[in-house]
């Protein structure tokens, strides 16, 4: 397909706009007159023009989709039976309304399925009026039986209000000439019944809807008012975007303070406790570009003036997670125990709502979203982002036009540090590696679980340490979570009292204890995250530091104490790799063939994992236990994690060998403590030559303060949990009246940059003085920072309750 022809399908497919330098006629942009315009619009964006027949990059693609449809035909119930349209789905004589809802919910996602296939060209099902029959007698199957009007809504509220109404508007979109109208109507009066108003939950007006949950019923609506002729219903569809009904308390337009939705930091809440920016982030920015590219140029266009928030978290909220095109767990919740999505189709579900959201964004957006785009699409080298499974053709089209288009250049990997306060999340970028780190409070959750997904996700909050590098791309997709020891998540202090699947109906987001939990940025390159841990039954409590540095972090723990009589274990690393594949192995400067099942190893001083990076052990005060390191052979099922209904995993047995290094404090530990530094990427002589002579100094690792300072950088960063002094290794005394994260550097030029914030958010001011530290004056910083003495260095920082940083330049 030449670049040309790729323009002008975008152009079609989108409807609005020009997305990578297309022009459009007269009459294509002429403005949309009708409703069946509009359903002629949607049926583009589902299953495109017919061009990515001619695309050699999508045929596997197409034949996938219809070896897949073939099957699901092949196996559907014709005429419908009694009990279901397939025999693992029934929907009757099954003793459980949950059950019967959760097979209702598949049944309407396998039916959209065939419609697909039936409307893509290229497909081996395109046209086939057989197939066609057999959906419309399925569909009216189900809307004599399954979901109709009056019906009472058992079990999980989501299928009947969100998912249901969802795949049956877009079924009948996609088979609008063949559907007879009496049963379109009926469809669609049924999701009318279980869902009249986007803004709410249910029939009444209680619970108002939020973010993802707000924007998947707004377009329902959307195509439900296209479909039904109801132009009342696709205005009620846009305003409750903006929620007009209560002056935007809700609008997915707006920044939030507090709960769902987006806040001016770039986090992204959802279910009021979790980051969610991967998942449900995703259903919001892909139905909102949907929304806006459906109704674009016609009469009811999305014309708020605050689009601009959305616009502004392509950059601020989704980018800063997405890793060459893979998005991070750390905001995917409970989907990371979902087999069928793993992190790059996330990655890939963004990329192509960022492509849907381009044409209408204008510039500087446009230009920008699209070098974003190029760059992940180019460094994702071991799976491609387009021909996914779930992903429709036209989606598909995107991607691959995007990347031939040689007028778009790709941005080069970021090398930047961000905190988020107000998700509880700090990521590190670097051209060798990314890192992230999973700490909870009172506020941010441990993990989700729910509807029998995740259901072994315990620590994933407990300061989960997520490492990503390009020779190990994935590390995180490839069967991780149904072989890793949840015990031994990568970064966690765990006791390994047994814990009981979390395998039942219903959803739940455990909060930690405590209110500690968070840090800050540094000038864009340093970073420090902390937490005040307590474990889910409060029989173990620590103080946990992680200090992001150029090429490497520094992980410390202290006041490590459990009252038992279950092991205490830090775990450093737990990296996977393919059975019987485990890399060389070093500690302590020498070879350790080790194989799984293999008793570990002890490390005194460092450690190295051939291809992936070393482990430093640093000198620290309250350091005590053995570290070992050993190869674990690890079986299990991603049915294990996930036996949802519609997410749930195989019973196929995965196998996967681990690299484990653990550092045990004993079953009743009393202030213990640990101190390793982490190199991703490093080769073994530079773990060596780290471990011989540390470029890093732990100045303290106290429950009060934990301290490091990075001699080659000049750079000093801090925890403090509690007022207290510390020494810095040039003799300036600090002291903070409270909690804080601080940093502060001395550049060669004299000045002396300080920034601070409060993770706990129990300080309006904090006071911090530097001795030995003397300045004459401000050359810059941010709102709220006062100079109190000058000599030694005295700062007060206004805080403003939400854990973000204030920062100061001096000299």
């Amino acid at each position: 397909m030449s670049a040309e022809l790729n323009r002008r399908t975008l152009f079609a497919l989108l409807g609005a706009g020009a997305l990578l330098g297309a022009t459009a006629t007269s009459a294509s942009a002429a403005p949309v007159a009708s409703l069946d315009e509009l359903v002629a619009r949607r049926r583009l964006m589902l299953a495109g023009d017919g061009s990515a027949a001619t695309v050699p990059e999508l045929a596997p693609a197409l034949q996938a989709m219809s070896d897949a449809a073939a099957k699901t035909w092949a196996s559907m119930i014709t005429p419908s039976g009694t009990s279901g349209l397939w025999a693992d789905l029934p929907l009757t004589g099954i003793g459980s309304a949950a059950d019967a809802t959760g097979n209702m919910g598949v049944s309407f996602n396998r039916l959209f399925d065939l419609a697909l296939a039936h409307a893509t060209a290229g497909s081996a099902q395109h046209g086939d009026a057989k197939l066609a029959s057999d959906l419309v007698a399925a569909l009216n199957y189900l809307s004599t039986t399954a979901y109709k009007s009056g019906m009472r809504a058992a079990g999980n509220w989501w299928f009947w209000e969100i998912g249901v109404p969802r795949k049956a508007a877009d079924i009948l979109v996609l088979l609008h000439d063949v559907v007879p109208a009496a049963l379109r109507s009926s469809l669609l009066a049924a999701a009318r019944y279980f869902t009249p108003d986007p803004n709410w939950r249910g029939r009444g007006t209680s619970l108002a809807e939020t973010g993802a949950n707000r924007t998947d019923k707004a377009l329902s609506c959307a195509l439900r008012g296209i479909l039904d002729g109801r132009p009342d219903e696709v205005a009620l569809a846009r305003d409750a975007l903006s929620d007009t009904v209560r002056n935007g308390k809700n609008s997915v337009f707006g920044y939030v303070t507090s709960g769902d939705g987006f806040y001016a930091d770039g986090s992204f809440v959802q279910h009021s406790y979790l980051p969610y920016v991967g998942t449900y982030g995703v259903v919001t920015l892909g139905g909102i570009a949907e929304i806006l590219g459906l109704l674009g140029g016609s009469s009811w266009d999305v014309t708020d003036p605050k689009k601009s928030v959305i616009l502004d978290a392509v950059e601020a909220s989704y980018a800063p997670f997405i890793w060459n095109g893979r998005m991070m767990d750390t905001v995917r919740g409970r989907a990371v125990s979902r087999q069928a999505n793993p992190d790059y189709v996330d990655g890939a579900g963004a990329i192509t709502a960022i492509l849907l959201l381009a044409p209408g964004a204008g510039e500087p957006y446009r230009s920008r979203y699209l070098s974003l785009v190029k760059g992940w699409l180019e460094r994702c080298t071991d799976v491609s982002l387009f021909g996914l499974p779930g992903q429709s053709i036209a989606k598909s089209l995107l991607v691959t036009s995007a990347l031939q288009d040689s007028s778009i250049a790709p941005v080069v990997t970021p090398v930047v540090t961000r905190a988020f306060g107000d998700q509880d999340r700090l990521v590190h970028h670097r051209p060798g590696f990314s890192s992230v780190v999973n700490v909870s409070s009172k506020r941010i959750g441990r993990y989700e679980w729910g509807n029998f997904e995740n259901n072994l996700g315990w620590y994933q909050g407990d300061g989960l340490t997520f490492v990503y590098t390009p020779t190990d791309p994935s590390q995180y997709s490839a069967d991780f979570w149904p072989t890793v020891d949840p015990y031994r998540l990568p970064g966690t202090t765990v006791t390994t009292e047994p814990r009981e699947s979390g395998a039942t109906n219903g959803t739940g987001i455990p909060r930690a204890y405590q209110a500690f939990a968070g840090g800050l940025d540094f000038e864009g390159h340093w970073g420090v995250q902390g937490m005040d841990h307590l474990n889910f039954n409060k029989t173990l409590s620590a103080r946990k530091s992680w200090f992001f540095l150029e090429d490497k972090v520094v992980c410390l723990g202290a006041g490590i104490t459990s009252s038992g009589p279950h092991e205490v274990i830090t775990t450093l690393e737990n990296r996977a790799f393919p059975p019987g594949k485990a890399p060389e192995l070093r500690t302590d400067n020498r070879k350790r063939p080790l194989s799984p099942g293999a008793a570990g190893v002890k490390v005194t001083r460092n450690a190295h994992i051939v291809g992936h990076g070393g482990y430093v052990l640093l000198p620290a005060e309250n350091v005590s236990g053995d570290v070992t390191v050993a190869v674990v052979a690890r079986t299990g099922t991603w049915k294990a994690v996930n036996s949802g209904a519609d997410t749930g995993g195989t019973d196929d047995v995965k196998a996967r060998d681990y690299v484990t290094i653990t550092h045990s404090h004993g079953t009743v530990p009393q202030g213990g403590g640990y101190a390793y530094l982490m190199l991703p990427g490093a080769e073994h002589s530079d773990t060596f030559k780290e471990s011989a002579n540390p470029s890093v100094r732990v100045l303290a690792n106290t429950a009060d303060v934990q301290m490091v300072a990075d001699r080659a950088q000049g750079v000093t960063l801090a925890n403090f949990f509690a007022a207290t002094p510390a020494d810095t290794t040039s003799g300036h005394g600090v002291t903070v009246s409270g909690p804080c994260s601080l940093a502060f550097r001395k550049a060669d030029d004299g000045t002396v940059t300080v920034a601070l914030s409060d993770p706990s958010r129990t300080q309006a001011v904090a006071r911090v003085s530097l001795a030995g530290v003397a300045v004459s004056g401000v050359v810059s910083g941010d709102p709220g920072v006062t100079v109190v003495s000058t000599s030694p260095l005295t700062l007060d920082v206004a805080l403003d309750g939400h854990g973000h940083a204030r920062t100061v330049v001096l000299r």
